[in-house]
C-alpha cells in the first residue's frame, strides 16, 4: 500500500475524534462531554469545571462540542490550573485530529494550498486554508519532536517488530512535496514524515490515528503537567 495515500483508503478509522470514540471523557446527563484529568499533587483540590467550545470529528461530520474542563485549586492560595485533555492543543478550537488532517491534505496534495482537496468534504467548512497556514507555522519548529513523539507510540503498537516492517524503503517526502516553496522546507519535510508515520501505521495496524496522537501527545510530558491559569 502507498503510505502516502493511506489516509484516504483509512476514512473509516478516522470518522470520530478521540472525545467521542474512547473513554477518556464522560458523557454528562445534558450529552455535553467532561474531562476530568489527574490531580496536579497533593496540595491540589478540585474546583468546579469551566467550559470551552471545540471542533470535532463525529462520523465523519464536523460538529461543535461543549467540552468542561476540571479546574484544581492549590491549597491556600487563588492559584488555579487545569489538566489538558490529550486530543486539544493550546490555543486552538479544533482536536488535534482535524488539524493533522488538513495539514495532511495540503502538505501531500499534487496542487498548493486553494485548490487541495479535504479528507472529509466536511472539513471543508471549518477551518480556513489561512487557519492552516498558522497551524503549520506554529507546528513547524516543533517537528522533530512531534516526529520523535509518533515514531514512539508506534514503535510501542509494532513491537515486537521493527518499525521498517511497516515503512521498508523510509519516509523521506516525496518529489511532490520537495518541489513546493516552502519557508523552511526542511521543518515541513519532517512534519509530512510525522504525518505520514502517523497514518501509515494507522492503515497497516488498523489503529484509529487519534489514538495514536494522543499517545504521542503524552510523550511530551508524561507527567501531565497542569495548565497554570
Amino acid at each position: 500500500m502507498d503510505k502516502t495515500a493511506a489516509v484516504s483508503q483509512l476514512r473509516f478509522l478516522i470518522r470520530d475524534s478521540l472525545a467521542l470514540s474512547s473513554s477518556v471523557y464522560r458523557r454528562r446527563v445534558d450529552g455535553e462531554l467532561q474531562y476530568d484529568g489527574k490531580r496536579p499533587g497533593a496540595h491540589w483540590h478540585a474546583h468546579g469545571y469551566f467550559s470551552c467550545q471545540v471542533w470535532m470529528l463525529d462520523g465523519g461530520r464536523v460538529v461543535l462540542v461543549r467540552l468542561w474542563k476540571r479546574r484544581w485549586l492549590r491549597v491556600g492560595t487563588t492559584r488555579t490550573c487545569h489538566s489538558r485533555p490529550p486530543d486539544l492543543l493550546p490555543g486552538l478550537r479544533f482536536c488535534t485530529l482535524i488539524v493533522a488532517l488538513k495539514l495532511w491534505a495540503w502538505l501531500d496534495a499534487e496542487v498548493g494550498l486553494h485548490r487541495y482537496a479535504e479528507v472529509f468534504a466536511a472539513l471543508g467548512e471549518r477551518g480556513s486554508r489561512r487557519s492552516v497556514q498558522r497551524w503549520l507555522r506554529r507546528l513547524s519548529p516543533r517537528a522533530m519532536e512531534i516526529q520523535q513523539a509518533i515514531r514512539l507510540a508506534v514503535i510501542e503498537r509494532c513491537e515486537p517488530r521493527p518499525l521498517e516492517w511497516i515503512f521498508p524503503t523510509g519516509l523521506d517526502p516525496p518529489e511532490r512535496v520537495r518541489r513546493k516553496r516552502w519557508q523552511d522546507a526542511k521543518l515541513v519535510g519532517r512534519l509530512w514524515t510525522a504525518l505520514a508515520m502517523l497514518f501509515g501505521t494507522s492503515s497497516d495496524l488498523m489503529i484509529s490515528p487519534t489514538i495514536l496522537l494522543a499517545e504521542a501527545r503524552r510523550r511530551f510530558d508524561r507527567r501531565e503537567k497542569p495548565t497554570v491559569e
